[in-house]
């Protein structure tokens, strides 16, 4: 068992479904299907748990119904909420459109990105940060030290990511002529991995004298929100484990491939018993 810890959103998903692709000016019929936990906290954290990790959340969430609603789903699956900040406010909700191939559009209320005010900083086996905002490069950086520091490609590229492998799709990088430079300069010299994913062409990983590809499982998409954050967790988990990075890769595909195909963001029952027929 591995310890781990989650600098990720916890989200109230309102999930929209919608009968065809959505286009600019379309008129186009819905179904309702209510609230849902979510963000890459719950995303990532449950797999993590069920593979049979300890698992924290550091998030900030409204002091509300929603707020009170999402600190009870996460525990009541098992997740450490102790780093979970209740702040005076909304906590709002995402709107998440799913069309008739399950490509999803997220709509979500603008709020400034914050990190909690009380974050641990003993070791750990893992950090995953998942979060907008400059105010994460100073504890990641600090993190790194001791700890694994896995991290997100930041939102447009726009602020560092001390950390030890790095994780992008390749819609981010595309702008990017050098892959490997520009990862070193947000993540700096600690850099040991990046981590390009594809959809469904698969992913690959690039170090300073290696580059690995694997293509992804074929899956029939139900709804692809999550997938990404499984994709992390996949990877986190194979890599905590000891495995290789080509392993890794592999690993993380089938966690993706599982949440592709259920109508939930959060792991299904799929991944469940994969990691019980792996394990």
């Amino acid at each position: 068992m591995a310890k781990i810890l989650l600098l990720a959103n916890l989200n109230c998903d309102h999930v929209l479904l919608l009968d065809e692709p959505l286009r600019a000016g379309g008129r186009l019929r819905y179904r309702d299907q209510g609230r849902r936990l979510g963000g890459g906290a719950a995303n990532t954290g449950v797999g993590l748990l069920w593979a049979g990790h300890e698992v924290a959340i550091a998030s900030r969430v409204g002091r509300d119904d929603t707020g009170d609603w999402l600190c009870q789903q996460a525990r009541e699956l098992g997740l450490d909420i102790e780093h979970v900040e209740q702040f005076d406010g909304e906590t709002g909700e995402l709107l998440v459109l799913v069309d008739s191939q399950g490509e999803r559009t997220i709509l979500r209320q603008a709020r400034r990105p914050a990190l909690p005010g009380r974050l641990p900083e003993g070791p750990v086996d893992c950090l995953y940060a998942n979060l907008d905002g400059a105010e994460a490069a100073s504890y990641m950086a600090a993190m790194a030290e001791h700890s694994l520091v896995v991290g997100q490609y930041p939102k447009g590229g726009r602020w560092p990511r001390p950390c030890q492998v790095l994780i992008a799709s390749a819609t981010d990088l595309a702008r990017q002529q050098d892959l490997w430079c520009h990862a070193r300069e947000l993540a700096g010299e600690r850099l040991q991995w990046l981590v390009v994913t594809h959809g469904e062409q698969g992913a690959e990983a690039f170090s300073a004298g290696r580059h690995i590809r694997v293509p992804a499982r074929p899956v029939s998409v139900v709804d692809a929100t999550g997938a990404g954050d499984a994709f992390a967790g996949g990877l986190i988990h194979a890599l905590v484990s000891g495995q290789d990075m080509r392993l890794a890769l592999a690993q993380a595909g089938q966690w993706a491939a599982c949440t592709l195909s259920s109508t939930t963001s959060i792991p299904s029952e799929q991944l469940k018993i994969y990691l019980r027929c792996a394990g």
